[in-house]
């Protein structure tokens, strides 16, 4: 199967869809995209209604939208697990990471990057969110290398990227520390050559960043048109 992939750069829900086509073996073309322009046009919006993306359209015609659907559209069946029980659990982790780790790794790292406002109280439960789906997640991997079997699947590549943000931003050593089995099978996962393809070389955090007021003055005010 081949493709193109509408995404503006960096963006980690196309991250999911790129790292399983690469493990692959499928032919995926990132579209030049402008996000605001290409997504806004007609023949987009004909064949994506919502105008979002990561967005696919395969060389048949067939067009998809949500990363997770990208994912394993593009995917061979070994990503995905070769019998019931194996395809049961990687689901499980894919929807662990949508909904366990990555409303409050928004809520707590977008305002760091000037894409939302900060709110305490909001940023404050988000911290004690992922700390439990880490320590979930840390005791879980205590004995094993991988989420799903011995080798790499979509459930591996799906947590790894929703936890891109936290890892690049907030988690600075100290409170990365209690979480050692998480931290190995990450850095394991962002080392592998299929990985590095997609994200690049990639820099753990050294200092929690912090709300930026000015960058989200500075977004907010270009959006309004100021």
């Amino acid at each position: 199967t081949r493709g193109t992939l509408y995404t503006y750069p960096g963006n980690f829900r196309a991250f999911k869809a790129l790292i399983a086509a690469k493990y692959s073996g499928t032919n995926v073309t990132v579209a030049e995209f402008k996000f605001g322009e290409t997504n806004k046009t007609d023949d987009f919006l004909r064949k994506f209604p919502l105008g979002k993306v990561p967005a696919y359209e395969a060389d048949d015609g067939t067009t998809l939208f949500e990363s997770n659907a990208i994912a394993r559209y593009v995917a061979n069946g070994k990503l995905h697990g070769s019998c019931n029980k194996t395809s049961a659990l990687v689901d499980q982790w894919i929807n662990f990471a949508d909904n366990e780790i990555l409303p409050s790794a928004c809520t707590w790292v977008f305002p760091c990057l000037g894409l939302t406002q900060y709110n305490k109280q909001s940023t404050d439960a988000a911290k004690e969110t992922i700390k439990q789906a880490l320590g979930a997640l840390n005791t879980y991997l205590k004995t094993k290398t991988y989420l799903v079997g011995e080798r790499i699947s979509q459930a591996d590549i799906s947590v790894c990227c929703n936890l891109l943000g936290l890892y690049e931003h907030v988690l600075e050593p100290s409170f990365r520390a209690p979480f050692p089995n998480v931290n190995r099978w990450f850095t394991t996962l962002i080392n592998q050559p299929n990985v590095k393809a997609v994200i690049g070389d990639f820099k753990l955090c050294e200092k929690m960043a912090q709300f930026d007021n000015k960058k989200y003055q500075e977004l907010h005010k270009k959006e309004s048109g100021g």
